[in-house]
C-alpha cells in the first residue's frame, strides 16, 4: 500500500501528517488496520477527524467488485459484429468483424485485399448504416469503386450514404500514427457525429509504410512497429470499434510456407487473420489465426462488380 503524503487529501495536513507518523502510522493500511480509538489517544488527534480521514482514504485507494453479470452486459452493450458483404466468409469469421478486434487479411499484390477492404466499407455504410474511416498507405483506395459496389449490393442508396465513410492517405509511419492518435482523439471527445458513430476503421496497408523503416540505416523500425501495433488495438479496444488491415505475404509457395509479412512481433497484433489467394481462377479465403472459431478453414469467392462476393452468388 502506498507512503501517506501530505496533501493525498483535504485533511491530511502537514501537522496531522507528523502526528501519525509519530504515532508509527506510515502507510495507508497502518491508518485502515489501526484502532482508531487509541491511535487518537496516542497521536492526540481528534476521533472524528481520524474517522473521516480514513473513509477518506478507502474510498480512495479501495477496489470496488464488479459482478459477472455486469461484465457481460458492458460486453454486449459494446461489441458489435459487422458483415464484411459476404455471407461465407461472415460465417468463416464467426459472423464478421468484431469490435474490439483488429482483423487482418494477407494476400499477394493484386489478391484481391483492397477489394475485400472496399466490400467491407461499402457494407457497413449501406447495410448496417454506421460510418467508416478509410486509411490508405498505397495509393489503391477508389471512392468510385466503392460507389460502384454499393450500387450493385443491392442495398438502398441514399444521398447521405457517403457520409458515412472519410478517407484520408499516410504515406508513411509517422503520418500514419499521428494520424491513429488524431483519430483516437476525436473519437473520444465525442463531439463530432461522425467519430461518435464509427465503426470501422480501414488501414490498406500496414506493410507499406513498415518495410522502408525496417532494416539497414533504420535503428528505431521495430520499435515504430511496436508502436503502430499498440494504437491499432488501442482504438479497437478503447474505442469499441473494429479494424480492418491489410498485410502482405511473404516467403515459399503459398500451400507451404507462405506467410504473413512482418515477422513474429506482427503475427501477435492481429486477434484473427484470413489470407487470400488465388487458386484454379477462384479466390480463396483462409481462415488461419482465430480466437474464437477453428482454424485452417476456406471458402470460394469471386471478386465481381458488387465486390467480394460468394462464388455461388456469381453469374
Amino acid at each position: 500500500m502506498s507512503a501517506l503524503k501530505i496533501g493525498t487529501c483535504p485533511t491530511l495536513t502537514e501537522s496531522i501528517h507528523s502526528r501519525l507518523r509519530e504515532a508509527g502510522i506510515k502507510t495507508v493500511t497502518d491508518l485502515i488496520v489501526a484502532d482508531v480509538e487509541m491511535l487518537s489517544q496516542k497521536s492526540e488527534i481528534p476521533y472524528k477527524e481520524l474517522l473521516a480521514l480514513r473513509r477518506v482514504l478507502l474510498a480512495q485507494t479501495s477496489s470496488f467488485p464488479v459482478s459477472g453479470a455486469d461484465m457481460y452486459e458492458t460486453a454486449m452493450v459494446s461489441t458489435s459484429i459487422l458483415t464484411t458483404g459476404c455471407t461465407r466468409v461472415d460465417d468463416l469469421l464467426d459472423g464478421g468483424l468484431y469490435t474490439g478486434e483488429v482483423t487482418e487479411i494477407a494476400g499477394e499484390i493484386a489478391a484481391g485485399k483492397t477489394q475485400f477492404c472496399m466490400t467491407c466499407a461499402s457494407s457497413v455504410m449501406c447495410g448496417a448504416r454506421q460510418n467508416v474511416f478509410f486509411i490508405d498507405t498505397c495509393g489503391a483506395l477508389s471512392v468510385e469503386r466503392v460507389l460502384q459496389i454499393a450500387e450493385h449490393s443491392g442495398q438502398e442508396i441514399e444521398e447521405s450514404t457517403f457520409q458515412r465513410m472519410r478517407c484520408h492517405q499516410a504515406f508513411d509511419i509517422f503520418s500514419l500514427l499521428s494520424e491513429l492518435e488524431n483519430l483516437r482523439c476525436l473519437i473520444l471527445q465525442q463531439t463530432d457525429g461522425f467519430y461518435s458513430n464509427l465503426k470501422l476503421l480501414i488501414v490498406d496497408n500496414v506493410a507499406s509504410v513498415i518495410y522502408p523503416v525496417l532494416g539497414g540505416q533504420q535503428m528505431d523500425g521495430h520499435g515504430l512497429m511496436v508502436t503502430l501495433s499498440r494504437k491499432l488495438k488501442q482504438l479497437a479496444v478503447e474505442c469499441s470499434i473494429a479494424v480492418l488491415i491489410t498485410n502482405n505475404l511473404v516467403g515459399g509457395d503459398w500451400d507451404r510456407s507462405r506467410s504473413a509479412a512482418l515477422g513474429k512481433t506482427w503475427s501477435h497484433v492481429p486477434h484473427t487473420r484470413i489470407v487470400i489467394s488465388t487458386s484454379n481462377g477462384q479466390r480463396q479465403i483462409s481462415l488461419v489465426k482465430s480466437s474464437k472459431t477453428q482454424t485452417n478453414m476456406s471458402v470460394s469467392c469471386v471478386i465481381t462488380e458488387a465486390g467480394v462476393r460468394d462464388s455461388t452468388d456469381h453469374g
